[in-house]
């Protein structure tokens, strides 16, 4: 990455976010005033360069350039989606061949017997529901290897210390069974050893045997180690981890690396970057890119936190309604919620990831009636096909809210695709009115009602299942689906404030712009702190994490020097996972600074722990005369980037220009026709004020505004619902 992708200059202060969705990729180009303007293209699988193209030239027309002038001015270039994921839910991944601890051959069948994970609550409360997820290895090609080293003991120092060898490394089975594998046709090799998370020396000399084999054939496939990928206890959620880097993220790489050589052909001079599960941008050679496993709906909560700052608004629930799916996350007190083992596809990563909950209500999910007369909603999907009101052979949401009258069809993508509202009518009529006895249109509501109700359900029960009230939460929706449904799903719930975006249907991307230049390490440790240990042994645990902190941080410089950032502009922080001696489950703890060089700076880090775990429970739950417990280290680097600004525009008038008046349309709502007063986004300013019902279109969403509501627009044209 050239110094040129991490500090704008006067030539180059473009920021250009990408979200690839499953039905629409969206580009939100950022000004050097703060100001946005989105492009959009239809997602398609099979060529993202030609969408990268299209919605970026969308874009780019927006403000009269072309997308090469737009990428010779860019400063910065993040692109993310869910290509990943589709990789592992398809099972279109590499042929992956695995050695592991002898003894532990079974570890990809058995899982931890997770065999519940991405079920309804009704179907984990019913064990002959449970079925293993598809494997991404075959068990014939998981090859045990003789080795052991300690790990430790949680309870003290009464045995043998962490890393200690107990059986060498068999070299000869490491020979024997990488012969087998490469004979068997896998594609990339992995290593996974039991207590590598405390030493790695096992799995990399493994490694190296691996390679010399490889040398002696002839052959360059990618051996990975777990402990490079996830060295953090834990060995199931670490094999996934391991697994998902070899089956889906190197093969994505090469998708995501045509993206950036397209970019690059537009003029563009640094790197194409793309958003953590936890947030943070980094390139596409980013040694661990399984982290990135989710990048898409990551942006929309990065996004969120900016605006939150922004606003001043502390607690925020994002809703994002998409083609395929309704996401909702949480920001309370500014900060975004994590999760330290990430559930993917029916997979439990060691992978740190923004805590999301979603139902598949999306703009393109399915409708249809089974044989019992009962009405679904999902979860399969019309993706980029819209629906039968656009190329897809099944009647989806979108096909309802063409029907009637919330989206207009020959509007849609700003006209640019027409939609046959008389086909998706037809599709109704036979697909739910028929079978239910009821009118074309009384089907249709009925449908948006359960829909509405389902996003609506999350919601409260996202803010409700962690003990807090919605009226201290604002409710920001976005999507390109968002804004038509927000009437429905957020009516009868008690929101703070409820807001959206100009530029809802890319907000996603928006917040891709906003995210930082950062990378994460970890490394699994075996620390305890009783509390009868001795100034000299708090010194010589300092000393310990001080050391794991100083190799971290060297790994970090050397990889951002690898990716053209200049190591002295990397900044660190600071923080480790922490346990009560004799708890299961460590918390993550951010600390102030790495300072680490004796007992004072132990008692600190006690004292940041505390302070953490009465944040998430009762005073009363400490247990500090137990001691402490360190089961790892992490560290975050971040160098410079640039960052979007949120425009202050002066306050007009609350009633709109004339201009902004496009004419009115007849809406089926709340069991009858309503002629909605319609209103073009671009021509509305800040300080005006939008009575329901009407509609404010956009070439990117449409939104609703149902009678005795209206939509504010604040000083920063931000939308408020009320």
């Amino acid at each position: 990455m050239s110094n040129s992708t991490m500090l704008a200059s006067d030539e180059r202060q473009f920021i250009l976010a990408f979200d690839a969705g499953g039905t629409m990729t969206d580009a939100i180009l950022v000004k050097p005033d703060g100001s946005f303007t989105v492009g959009k293209s239809i997602s398609r699988r099979e060529d993202e360069p030609r969408s990268y193209r299209e919605s970026v030239t969308d874009a780019a027309n927006n403000l009269g350039l072309t997308a090469a002038e737009v990428h010779a001015r860019c400063g910065a270039n993040i692109y993310c989606g869910t290509g990943m994921l589709n990789t592992v839910l398809t099972g279109n991944g590499r042929k992956v061949g695995l050695l592991v601890t002898r003894g532990f051959e079974d570890i990809t069948v058995m899982e931890g017997g997770l065999t519940y994970l991405g079920q309804s609550q009704n179907e984990a409360l019913h064990q002959q529901l449970h079925k293993h997820t598809r494997s991404l290895v075959h068990p014939k090609n998981v090859h045990g290897i003789s080795e052991r080293l300690s790990g430790g003991c949680y309870q003290g120092n009464i045995h043998l210390p962490p890393g200690h060898e107990l059986i060498a490394l068999n070299e000869r089975q490491v020979v024997e069974a990488t012969g087998k594998l490469l004979d068997a046709g896998v594609e990339v090799i992995g290593i996974l050893f039991l207590y590598s998370f405390v030493d790695p020396r096992h799995e990399h000399q493994a490694k190296a045997i691996a390679q010399r084999v490889l040398r002696e054939r002839g052959m360059d496939l990618p051996v990975v180690c777990s402990a490079d990928v996830a060295p953090v206890s834990k060995e199931n959620n670490r094999m996934k981890s391991l697994l998902f880097q070899c089956f889906a993220a190197e093969l994505v790489r090469d998708s995501l690396l045509s993206v950036e050589t397209q970019a690059k052909a537009y003029g563009y001079q640094g790197r194409l970057l793309t958003l953590l599960s936890y947030g943070g941008a980094v390139n596409m050679e980013y040694e661990r890119l399984y982290e990135t496993m989710i990048s898409g709906p990551i942006g929309g909560l990065i996004g969120a936190q900016f605006i939150g700052e922004k606003l001043g608004i502390p607690n925020i629930v994002t809703a994002d309604m998409g083609g395929t799916s309704f996401d909702v996350g949480l920001i309370v007190e500014g900060r975004l919620g994590m999760s330290k083992s990430a559930d993917i596809a029916g997979h439990r990563l060691a992978l740190q990831m923004v805590e999301l909950d979603s139902v598949g209500s999306g703009a393109g999910s399915v409708v249809w009636v089974d044989e019992y007369k009962r009405l679904h909603v999902g979860p399969d999907s019309a993706g980029a096909k819209v629906g039968v009101c656009l190329n897809f052979d099944r009647l989806t949401v979108t096909d309802i809210n063409v029907v009637m009258g919330y989206v207009d069809p020959d509007y849609f993508l700003g006209g640019q695709v027409k939609l046959d509202r008389e086909a998706a009518l037809r599709a109704l009529d036979i697909a739910v009115a028929q079978p239910l006895g009821l009118s074309v249109y009384e089907a249709g509501a009925g449908v948006l009602d359960i829909v509405n109700s389902q996003m609506g359900d999350l919601l409260r029960t996202m803010i409700a299942s962690k003990g807090y009230d919605t009226h201290d939460f604002t409710l920001l929706y976005y999507g390109g689906a968002g804004p038509v449904h927000m009437y429905g799903y957020a009516e009868g719930i008690e929101f703070a404030d409820v807001i959206t975006m100009p530029w809802a249907a890319g907000f996603s991307a928006f917040g891709a712009a906003c995210s930082e230049y950062m990378h994460r390490y970890s490394r699994g440790l075996r620390v305890l702190i009783p509390n009868a240990l001795s100034a000299a042994d708090r010194g010589a645990v300092a000393g310990q994490i001080r050391t794991v902190w100083a190799d971290l941080k060297a790994d970090a410089k050397l990889e951002m020097a690898r990716e053209g950032v200049d190591p002295q502009r990397v900044t660190f922080r600071y923080g480790i996972a922490a346990r009560y001696i004799g708890q299961l489950e460590s918390f993550d703890t951010a600390l102030d600074s790495g300072e680490m060089a004796g007992p004072a700076d132990i008692q600190r880090l006690i004292d940041a722990f505390e302070a953490m775990y009465t944040k998430v429970y009762p005073d009363g739950a400490r247990f500090p005369d137990a001691g402490y417990s360190i089961s790892a280290v992490h560290l975050e680097a971040i160098a410079p980037k640039p960052q979007p600004v949120l425009a202050e525009y002066p306050l007009s008038p609350a009633e709109p220009d004339a201009q902004a008046y496009v004419g009115s349309r007849e809406v089926y709502h709340a069991g009858g026709w309503t002629p909605f007063k319609v209103y073009e986004m671009a021509a509305l300013k800040a300080g005006n004020v939008v009575p329901g019902p009407a509609i404010i279109r956009d070439p990117m969403t449409t939104v609703v505004i149902p009678p005795q509501r209206t939509m504010r627009f604040d000083k920063y044209r931000i939308l408020h619902y009320q």
